[in-house]
Parts: C-alpha cells; structure tokens; sequence
C-alpha cells in the first residue's frame, strides 16, 4: 500500500507517518517544511509544497493507493483554507483514480445527543472552537457531495501523552464520558483505518478510555 499523506508534520500527522513507516509502508507526503519530518525518511517521497495549490497536491498522488488527511487550520491564514484544500484533495483523487480517503477533523460536527443538530449547534457548545467547526462541517460538506470512499474521523479533546493503545469509537457520535485520546492514539488509528473498507462515508468520534490517566 502507497500512501498520500497531507499535513504530515502535525501533531497527528506525525503519528500516522510514524505507523506506516512501522509497517513498511511507502509513504508521499507533500509539507512546506521537510525539516519537520521525521529522521527515517528510506520510505518517504517528499514533495514540497502546499495543498492550497491543486497541481501539486494531484501531482504528490501519483501511483498512491490510498490518502490521508491530517491538515490543520493552524497551518494555514485563510479562514477557508481546510476546505479549499480538501477540494483539491478531492479532485487529485479523482484524476488520479484513488477512492479511499480518510480525514480528521474537529468532534463539532458529530451529532449532538440532545437534539437533531450538530454537537456545534448546541447551546453548550465552547464558542473557542467554533471557527474551527464551521470550516470542519464545510470540509464534512465537500466530502459528502464526493464519490469517494471518505471516513472522517472526530476526536474531542487530544493531548500530548504517549500513546494508551486504547480508545473508543462510535459512528456519528462522541463517546461518553468523553475523556481525552492522544494525539498518537488517533494517529494510530487513522492508519488503521486507510488499509480497510470499515466506516466508510461516515463520522466516527473518538475518545479515550475512561479511567486511564488525563
């Protein structure tokens, strides 16, 4: 399995290069900074750039199987840049003949438990996070009017420990009690899930287990 991956220098991002170079994945991963990659780069094909710009994004797919997504919107200065550059992503796919894409985002855009709305929607909802919500549930938009094969995974809140190897998932839906996941968990998991048809064209919330250490 050949890789795409776009913002592989984020603190998810990271941890999903690090899962497919353990496996022996051939990785291409198109960053503004290589310097930020991780020393073992035997497996990785680096193109450099931004997945803002369209050609570059379609040309760092070529020969890929799959594609990966952990873009940021603190990686970025336009308010719609996550969502520009999941279109990009989306058309690359198609022209190069790739179906199965797996992006994360924010858990705003999961459904609220109380009513039929977005868990952004709600009353309770930390105003913080809502510029971030807005640009995931357009991402979440671009994603549903596409053919592709997307699973969009939405972790609530994620911290810098090492990973637990243990979480909990649930279509549509934030687990409860939502206690934190790792940033190595999620990561972990969206390498998981690019090898495998499961979650397609759905959201899946991820929390950590209850209990361990926060």
């Amino acid at each position: 399995m050949k890789i795409a991956l776009l913002g592989a220098t984020g603190r998810t991002g990271r941890h999903i290069l690090h899962a497919a170079l353990l496996e022996g994945q051939q990785v291409s991963v198109l960053v503004r900074n290589p310097a930020k990659l991780t020393p073992d780069r035997d497996q990785v094909t680096i193109f450099l750039g931004d997945a803002l710009d369209a050609e570059m994004v379609a040309y760092s797919m070529r020969e890929c199987d799959v594609v990966g997504s952990a873009l940021g919107l603190a990686d970025n200065v336009e308010p719609d840049a996550l969502s520009l550059a999941t279109a990009n992503i989306v058309n690359a796919m198609q022209q190069n003949g790739i179906q199965r894409l797996v992006v994360v985002a924010g858990a705003g855009i999961l459904q609220d438990r109380q009513g039929e709305r977005l868990r952004m929607e709600a009353p309770d909802f930390n105003p913080a996070y809502s510029p971030y919500a807005v640009e995931h549930r357009r991402v979440y938009d671009c994603l549903r009017q596409s053919q592709l094969d997307w699973t969009l995974v939405c972790p609530g809140v994620m911290h810098d420990e090492s990973s637990s190897g243990a979480l909990r998932v649930e279509v549509d839906h934030l687990p409860t009690p939502a206690a934190k996941v790792t940033y190595a968990d999620v990561g972990h998991f969206v390498y998981q899930l690019l090898a495998t048809p499961e979650y397609q064209r759905q959201r899946i919330g991820v929390a950590g287990q209850v209990g361990l250490a926060q």
